[in-house]
């Protein structure tokens, strides 16, 4: 039975050349009560590769009471704090997270949907991670290639370190967000 589901999770993620495994979920989904966002732990289960680009894809055919998944945007201080203190896995094994270097004419830190990371943003690099983006990216100037980012458990703490694009990290922090419908209808309407 668990086979067929695997397979047929497969046939709807479009596998193309990011690779064939999937993932199960490891441990509890914990509410984060400031942003709304449910957040659990995912362990690659297949043959490698074990990519962020993997990751990215397969994510969104995961469910959690009716909400997609993403790799985690850990945007402030407080969701930071909240998966450190709530994910002991975390603070164990490196994994993915929904940000990246975006090689151009810099490197152009961006969430999955976009967003820039922005300069009064949280942050929570290890202290030679941003060296190594810059050198990463001058070495791919221009050509779009987006170095991922994953939270990397040392005796320092759980800090953001990059990787090359064929890394294989076994785990991943999922987010399942408030849909977009939902923020929307609990925004007050604004009076003219």
């Amino acid at each position: 039975m668990f086979a067929a589901v695997i397979g047929a999770m497969m046939l709807m993620q479009n596998i193309d050349d990011t690779g064939i495994a999937v993932a199960r979920p490891v441990g509890e989904a914990i509410l984060e009560p400031t942003s709304g966002s449910v957040f659990q732990v995912f362990e690659f289960y297949g043959r490698p590769p074990h990519t962020w680009r993997h990751a990215t894809r397969m994510v969104k055919g995961y469910r959690h009471e009716g909400r997609e998944g993403r790799l985690a945007f850990v945007k402030t201080g407080a969701t930071h704090f909240f998966l450190v203190l709530n994910f002991d896995m975390l603070r164990e094994k490196k994994m993915w997270i929904g940000l990246s270097a975006e090689c151009n004419d810099q490197a152009d830190l961006k969430w999955l949907d976009e967003t820039a990371l922005g300069d009064g943003s949280f942050r929570a690099w290890s202290p030679v991670a941003q060296k190594a983006i810059r050198e990463g990216c001058a070495k791919l100037e221009g050509s779009g290639t987006r170095l991922p980012i994953l939270y990397d458990p040392t005796e320092f703490g759980v800090r953001w370190e990059v990787a090359n694009v064929r890394a294989n990290i076994k785990y991943m922090m999922v987010e399942f967000p408030v849909p977009p419908e939902e923020t929307d209808e609990a925004e007050p309407a604004s009076e003219n």
